[in-house]
Parts: structure tokens; C-alpha cells; sequence
């Protein structure tokens, strides 16, 4: 059974915009308006978003393992970049 997270990153492309951003916004400390301005600064989808989620929240991956899959994710260091941001 997939996690919440895995879920989510599994669910984003069906999800409208605003959807997508109520369920990330549960899931993180980041609002929907904060969300909404990693997408458009960074240029990533919603389902890249999601998936660099489900590479942090892996609890089986080490971070060496996690920085990988993340690089191989459209986008997903400059989204990563834009989350340490907001929380720092």
C-alpha cells in the first residue's frame, strides 16, 4: 500500500491545480500560495514537485540516494533549492 506521499506524487496529474496544492500544503509546512510560487519560479510540474517529495520523504534512501533521484527530477533541484528557502 503506497504512502501518503507516494500517493500523492502517484495522484498529481489528475488533481486540478488548486487540489494539488490543498494536499501538498497538508503533506509540508508550505502554504498554498508558497507552492504556487515554487511551480512557477522554478518551472516544475506539479507531478515533478510531488515526486521530489516522495525522494525527501523516503525513509528507506540515504541522502546520497535522495540528492540522485532528485537530479533526475525536471526541475527538481531548483525546486528543492526554493523549499530550503522558505524554510531557512
Amino acid at each position: 500500500m503506497p504512502n501518503k506521499f507516494e500517493k500523492l506524487a502517484k495522484e498529481a496529474a489528475e488533481m486540478a491545480d488548486e487540489q494539488f496544492k490543498a494536499e501538498f500544503s497538508k503533506l509540508t509546512r508550505l502554504n498554498d500560495s508558497e507552492i504556487e510560487k515554487i511551480i512557477d519560479d522554478t518551472g516544475i510540474s506539479k507531478e515533478d514537485l510531488a515526486q521530489v517529495l516522495k525522494e525527501i520523504k523516503d525513509a528507506t534512501a540515504s541522502n546520497e540516494a535522495k540528492a540522485k533521484a532528485i537530479q533526475n527530477i525536471n526541475n527538481g533541484v531548483s525546486a528543492l533549492i526554493s523549499i530550503a528557502r522558505k524554510l531557512i
